[in-house]
């Protein structure tokens, strides 16, 4: 594999780098793990991906944090559109020198069209104008400058902001440039006591990285990444996925289903492996709905089911830890939540099992301090 050459001297190939980075963000932004492998797993993939959620929830800081990873020479662009963003704030002003000559065309150094990586915010805002020269850039990654010929952009991963999701009332337009976002999550407030105790007096969270990484060793990541084999084992439970999702009523079209093979095989890459187990099919939770009011959460549901049961244990526990928490009183809630925790003991090793425990910990000693004041 590519090695890289560090800033201290020690040899680094594309992938522990990514390794670090991940490592990096995560001890930066609080309780962003999730939107931390979906971002990365994105720009192996060079994919976009689209984070939902309300201002003050790090979308565009985990986006401008991962700019501060690129090295030098990166172009990055980022905007944020309104009703009132002209196309000459995205593509570039038209060319004075080019009008002299009779020919229309846009100067577009800096702007969308030369980015490798971009963040728009409220991506649905922008004008019908906008939109559709921006479909072209994120889906083709190519752009036409007014002279009909077709340039090449060198995107390799746009990450969108929204505090909300597009509804039918914005037409096809919209829709489709919802499509063209292969991962998509909604973007929660940090939840945990421990999270706001680190974001309130935890000192600075912005990542520190040891080394950068050039557009070269993303795209050496990303054709390593996609010629990753797929074991039997995960290809059966892949389309096991896809035919549970449609008796859900859930058919992700034939582009999406394509594009998941590789995010599958870019969310392995970005855990360290060199081939595609079960577990790496968890990102097809973000990538395989297209109505986000009920599908997300039935897909997460049959993925977990197939593809990763003890996950979907593990999720299963955390909601009754939550309906424990907002009925139960104090003294039957420690009980209860005591029972959970046993059982969270009892499952095998898991990512995500340590952070289960360590909240129904915590909402253990909430109860009990409850009960202790009453």
């Amino acid at each position: 594999m590519k090695k890289q050459q560090s800033q201290n001297g020690k040899v680094l190939t594309p992938q522990k780098n990514f390794a670090h980075a991940r490592k990096a963000l995560n001890e930066g932004l609080i309780e962003r793990a999730e939107e931390i492998d979906l971002v990365l797993t994105a720009l192996i993939a060079q994919e976009n991906c689209l984070l939902v959620g309300p201002p003050g929830t790090g979308k565009s800081f985990l986006l401008d944090s991962i700019m501060q990873w690129m090295g030098p020479g990166t172009n990055k662009f980022s905007i944020l559109f309104t009703k009132f963003t002209t196309p000459e704030e995205v593509f570039g002003p038209i060319s004075i020198k080019g009008l002299k000559e009779d020919k229309y065309r846009r100067v577009t150094t800096g702007k969308l069209p030369e980015a490798d990586i971009s963040f728009i915010d409220e991506i649905f805002k922008g004008s019908s104008a906008i939109s559709n020269t921006t479909l072209k850039i994120l889906n083709e990654r190519i752009f036409e400058n007014g002279d009909g010929v077709f340039r090449k952009c060198p995107l390799r991963l746009c990450v969108a902001g929204s505090n909300e999701y597009p509804t039918d009332e914005g037409g096809k337009e919209l829709g489709a440039m919802f499509d063209r976002f292969l991962l998509r999550k909604n973007v929660r407030p940090i939840a945990t006591k421990a999270g706001r105790q680190k974001l309130l007096w935890g000192g600075s969270h912005i990542p520190v990285f040891t080394h950068s990484i050039s557009t070269q060793d993303i795209d050496f990541a990303h054709e390593w990444a996609i010629s990753m084999p797929f074991m039997d084992e995960p290809t059966a439970m892949f389309e096991a996925i896809i035919e549970e999702l449609n008796r859900e009523g859930i058919r992700p079209g034939d582009r999406r289903m394509f594009k998941s093979v590789n995010a599958v095989k870019a969310y392995a890459y970005l855990c360290g492996a060199d081939h595609v187990e079960p577990e790496h099919l968890s990102v097809l939770t973000h990538t395989l709905w297209d109505d986000p009011t009920e599908q997300p959460a039935k897909c997460a549901q049959v993925v977990a089911r197939i593809a990763n049961p003890i996950g979907m244990a593990i999720n299963d526990f955390l909601l009754q830890i939550e309906s424990v928490m907002s009925t139960a009183e104090p003294t039957r809630a420690v009980q209860e939540l005591k029972s959970i925790q046993k059982k969270l003991n009892d499952l095998k090793p898991d990512p995500r099992k340590d952070d289960a425990l360590a909240y129904v910990k915590q909402c253990i000693e909430t109860c009990f301090n409850r009960v202790v004041n009453v």
